[in-house]
């Protein structure tokens, strides 16, 4: 069983790179698109009501003797806490992060979560059948496919000593919760949330030039790769993004989200095929975003798409953007800084970082990701 360092931040991440490579030894297409419904955007959930504290419960229950006389015996269950959990995952089969509990086929990440959570008596079975009574809330919503480095869900239950390695136990090695922390009362794990990172994993043979023939024992040049940087540097700062969504109009001011940074790495071989790794740094991302922003970056860089339909994009004329596979993305740190600054140090509560899910090139030994 892996346990929940370092070690398994690296293992999930790794595996997203060999499921992609394993996919791209069957078929060089990266043009695929996936047709599930579910909603990897951060913010199109209804917000969740606020809860006063769960207060102790007392249960009596009454004990017969041998001598005929009952003996009342007063059991008290454990107070609920606020908490938050920071979990990793491989989104790879697994109909997405959320939980239907109505829905018995598709397999969820939250199902094996919450699961897990009945199973150490951490909620009762109540709870899991109508998780709005534990107060849950998840930062990020991921679609079908996609993966997270490090996730976050803020709930009440029971606080068990050992918690991470009882859950774990329960676990697929693909999921593995890396710790819990008590959180404010107010805290809530996607409104708190101050910015979002991404990393996309992609073949650079997906930069290939629309006149060339794509292959992969394509390796992309330095000119090439310079393209992509200041392509995808037109999506720093604030911009109206209807066109990088479903269901968003040009006046709709949701529409309009900030990009704190972008970054394009240097390309690694793995399996003989040559990758690259975006990564995308913005304080929400709606339905499909990222995924319209890299197809959109790649098609101007191979030729197929003009260089200005970025800035086109941001205006009100509607442009139909495909999606890149869900595959590659993932999600890789979720950034807490206003409440670190306001809770992490009050003596009652710890600052949101989780320093066995930072990566670093010292567990990296192959120079497999780059960052």
């Amino acid at each position: 069983m892996l346990s929940p360092t370092r070690t398994s931040a690296q293992a999930i991440l790794k595996a997203v790179v060999t499921t992609t490579s394993t996919i791209l030894q069957e078929s060089t297409s990266t043009s695929a698109e996936q047709k599930e419904e579910s909603n990897d955007a951060d913010d199109n959930e209804p917000s969740k009501k606020k809860f006063k504290d769960d207060t102790t419960t007392e249960v009596e229950s009454s004990i017969e003797t041998t001598s005929t006389t009952t003996t009342h015996v007063r059991q008290r269950a454990l107070k609920k806490r606020k908490v938050c959990v920071s979990f990793g995952y491989c989104g790879a089969g697994y109909f997405g992060l959320q939980r239907n509990a109505k829905d018995k086929v598709h397999r969820t990440i939250e199902d094996e979560l919450v699961e897990a959570f009945v199973k150490v008596d951490a909620i009762p079975q109540t709870h899991a059948d109508d998780m709005s009574k534990m107060a849950f809330q998840r930062a990020a919503r991921t679609d079908k496919g996609v993966s997270a480095v490090a996730n976050l869900v803020s709930l009440k239950l029971a606080p068990l000593e050992n918690l991470t390695e009882l859950v774990n136990e329960h676990l697929p090695k693909q999921i593995r919760m890396f710790g819990v922390k008590r959180v404010a009362a107010s805290f809530n794990s996607k409104n708190s949330c101050d910015a979002r990172t991404y990393i996309y994993i992609l073949p650079t043979y997906a930069f290939c030039p629309v006149e060339e023939i794509t292959s992969e024992s394509y390796r992309v040049s330095s000119e090439i790769l310079q393209l992509a940087k200041d392509v995808s540097s037109e999506y720093l700062g604030s911009h109206n993004f209807h066109n990088f969504t479903s269901g968003k109009k040009f006046t709709d001011p949701s529409a309009r989200r900030h990009m704190f940074s972008i970054d394009i790495a240097d390309p690694y071989i793995r399996e003989n095929v040559e990758f690259t790794t975006i990564t995308i740094k913005g304080q929400s991302f709606m339905l499909h975003q990222i995924r319209k922003m890299i197809s959109l970056v790649i098609a101007i860089v191979r030729g197929v798409a003009s260089r200005d339909t970025i800035q086109q994009a941001y205006n009100a004329d509607k442009i139909d953007i495909p999606k890149a596979p869900p595959l590659g993305l993932v999600l890789q740190k979720l950034h807490y800084d206003r409440y670190d600054k306001k809770f992490g140090h009050d003596g009652q509560h710890e600052a949101l970082t989780w320093a066995e899910v930072e990566l670093g090139d010292e567990d990296d030994d192959d120079n497999e990701i780059e960052e």
